[in-house]
């Protein structure tokens, strides 16, 4: 991958930050037993041994890195002076560490939840790796994929590029088979009969499509406007002229639209987060829905837990008219940022972040099919076949853009966001005046966006006058 298409700017947080802090979360798991910072004289020498917390919320990595911290504690950790505590927390983490940094009591690892980490930044809430012992020679591994604007801000780096984030199309191939379908949808007008003939064959007991529109942001997103992007080519956001587009959506959303019309979307979406959703797609209830490579770990969790399995179909997302189709949207992502409290024993803090980071652990995340690795020399040593269902396919970038971010992280918007404003079309009556919705979101985008220019906003950083990702395939 090429400097280019690593570069990111990702859009949009920081919240109201609440000004008590929770004492502690029951919806986290831990590996060691400490809560808050400490030091004690360490038994095995005079080393002085001090707690490095880690929070995340990624629950996938829990069985990876489980192990990995409990054999450093008990080993390297030791000679070290380090003791971590690896906390992996729930739907509530992004509150509970807003809390945690509003009191100075955030741990000195944590994972940013959101797309904009300026305001973290000028808050004192990330510290640069550069400015860590060792730092500057940890960077040196990633030099050539920093992303300006996203790991990196004003020539110093918050966090480097960890994992590949890919959308596809999932499909249950036996659904399909029983309604005489022997090959996937390729265009929404397919989807749309495919849903409706396999939620009439099956009477109840399975139906045609499946949404999630609980968790509005990352559905919003990740299963509406970047699925879209194979129709229209952007996700609401015009890169050539530097403008938000989102009439542009309009199409696609009527088919969702015509689908619930249908009765062919599996009901109670309303309700459902992705976990729920992904739960009935695996015990067979739902034939076809979008997906992101971390929906292949979810399926296979619950066919494990449940026993049941179906044969898994995944293709490139669907699209409007098949002689004028995009690429698939992908995204770069990181994982660990450093938090204040690492000025306090910084040393220690940027052995914990290199081990998280290392080969180690980064073959082991790849090799158990949890995420897919950014760094290029770790995707080298992948295996050559795989365990899980759809993880060759989520893999294969062959038809995906690596998307820079539109300059929404960076605006001001009076009323919803476009997420809500999509997942609010979803949940709403299937007559929906869609045009009237996406005008007036694209009249209060770029209105804001406006106002940011002349406030000094740089457009032309988001402008790409030749942008083109027009897929061959």
């Amino acid at each position: 991958m090429s400097k280019s298409q690593y570069r990111l700017r990702l859009a949009g947080l920081c919240g109201v930050i609440l000004t008590t802090v929770l004492a502690g979360c029951s919806n986290s798991s831990s590996s060691g037993t400490s809560n808050s910072p400490s030091s004690s004289s360490g038994t095995a020498s005079n080393t002085k041994m001090e707690t490095v917390r880690v929070w995340t919320n990624d629950a996938s990595y829990k069985p990876i890195m489980d192990p990995i911290v409990d054999t450093y504690n008990k080993g390297q950790g030791l000679k070290d002076g380090i003791n971590i505590e690896y906390k992996v927390y729930g739907s509530n983490y992004d509150d509970v560490l807003k809390v945690a940094l509003a009191a100075n009591q955030a741990p000195e690892l944590y994972k940013f939840v959101g797309t904009v980490k300026e305001p973290f930044i000028k808050s004192g809430w990330m510290l640069p790796i550069d400015d860590l012992p060792g730092g500057k020679e940890f960077l040196s591994t990633y030099k050539d994929i920093l992303i300006k604007g996203y790991t990196t801000f004003n020539d110093k780096s918050y966090s480097v590029p960890y994992k590949v984030l890919t959308t596809k199309f999932m499909y249950n191939k036996d659904l399909l088979k029983k309604s005489g379908f022997t090959k996937p949808p390729a265009t929404w007008d397919e989807v749309v009969a495919y849903a409706k003939k396999i939620t009439e064959d099956n009477k109840g007991s399975a139906y045609g499509y499946g949404v999630h529109l609980k968790d509005s942001a990352s559905s919003g997103k990740w299963y509406f406007a970047s699925q879209f992007a194979s129709s229209v080519g952007n996700m609401g956001f015009d890169f050539a002229n530097g403008k938000f587009a989102f009439t542009g959506l309009k199409d696609n959303i009527q088919k969702i639209l015509q689908m619930k019309a249908d009765g062919s979307i599996f009901p109670g979406g309303e309700g459902m987060d992705n976990d729920s959703l992904m739960a009935q797609f695996a015990a067979g209830r739902i034939g076809m829905l979008p997906g992101v490579n971390w929906d292949v770990t979810s399926l296979d969790k619950f066919w494990k837990e449940t026993g049941s399995k179906f044969e898994l179909g995944v293709t490139d997302t669907p699209v409007l008219d098949p002689a004028n189709k995009y690429k698939n949207y992908a995204q770069i992502a990181d994982v660990l940022c450093i938090g204040p409290s690492a000025k306090n024993m910084p040393e220690k803090a940027m052995k914990v972040y290199a081990l998280f980071h290392s080969d180690e652990v980064l073959k082991a995340i790849q090799n158990n099919e949890i995420d897919f690795i950014a760094r290029q020399d770790i995707q080298a040593q992948a295996p050559s076949s795989f365990k899980k269902a759809g993880t060759a396919e989520f893999g294969n970038t062959s038809n995906s853009y690596f998307a820079p971010t539109p300059p929404d992280g960076v605006i001001t918007i009076e009323g919803q966001p476009y997420q809500n404003t999509i997942i609010n079309l979803i949940a709403g009556p299937a007559n929906a005046d869609v045009s009237k919705v996406l005008t007036d979101l694209t009249n209060r985008y770029n209105t804001a966006l406006d106002k940011a220019v002349a406030g000094g906003l740089d457009l032309n950083l988001y402008i790409n006058k030749n942008w083109n990702i027009k897929s061959s395939k």
